[in-house]
């Protein structure tokens, strides 16, 4: 799943199934709800509208059980997600106030909750989908702040990085964008390569 969304392998991300371990995934909504997201993710970019809406119907239906549940902490991290999934959908569909209004409604709801002390960091950070949102909308400067924000909290995450570097270079911030793309082949220094790197390496030697 997580390879799927870094790689933005929208296919992949949208074939998804529950890993065949007999883990009783129903019983934790919350897990469940990541799946439905990263599928919802990938139909949307894949033009699966019908696809696109189950998932973030499941992703409600999970979010009302856990509601049902009192677990309003799990409950607000799958609104996040469904918020961020709308917002995608919204976009592929055309309309793109609709989707900025509601990724940003997930990013900021996403930043009034720490992270679980049991769990690893979310699978897309809401606020880095609000940034790429905005930086293919040709908004680079409102990008690059929100870029910007996810570093602060985690300093060393790829896309971010990278979306940062392009969303410099496009606003004419040569120098931060040349900052960002050389930590970005430092970090990636044991990685093999990938047209990300390929990327920052021809911005370097131009």
């Amino acid at each position: 799943m997580r390879f799927a969304l870094e790689r933005r392998d929208w296919h992949a991300a949208a074939s998804l199934s529950a890993p065949a371990i007999g883990f009783p995934l129903e019983r934790f909504p919350w897990a469940e709800a990541m799946l439905s997201f990263a599928r919802s993710l990938g139909a949307a970019q894949t033009g699966d509208i019908p696809g696109a809406l189950a998932e973030i119907a499941k992703l409600q239906s999970l979010e009302d059980k856990l509601l049902e549940a009192k677990d309003s902490y799990w409950a607000n991290q799958v609104k996040v997600q469904r918020l961020g999934a709308a917002s995608i959908l919204a976009h592929v569909q055309g309309d793109d106030k609709k989707a900025i209004e509601l990724a940003r409604a997930a990013a900021d709801l996403d930043a009034t909750m720490d992270k679980h002390p049991a769990t690893p960091a979310s699978v897309l950070p809401a606020r880095e989908l609000l940034a790429d949102l905005l930086l293919e909308l040709n908004q680079p400067a409102a990008a690059l702040t929100e870029y910007r924000e996810v570093l602060r909290t985690d300093p060393h995450r790829f896309r971010s990085i990278l979306g940062e570097a392009r969303a410099a270079k496009q606003s004419g911030e040569i120098a931060k964008s040349r900052d960002a793309y050389q930590k970005l082949v430092a970090l990636s220094a044991s990685a093999s390569e990938r047209p990300e790197l390929s990327e920052a390496k021809t911005f370097l030697t131009n």
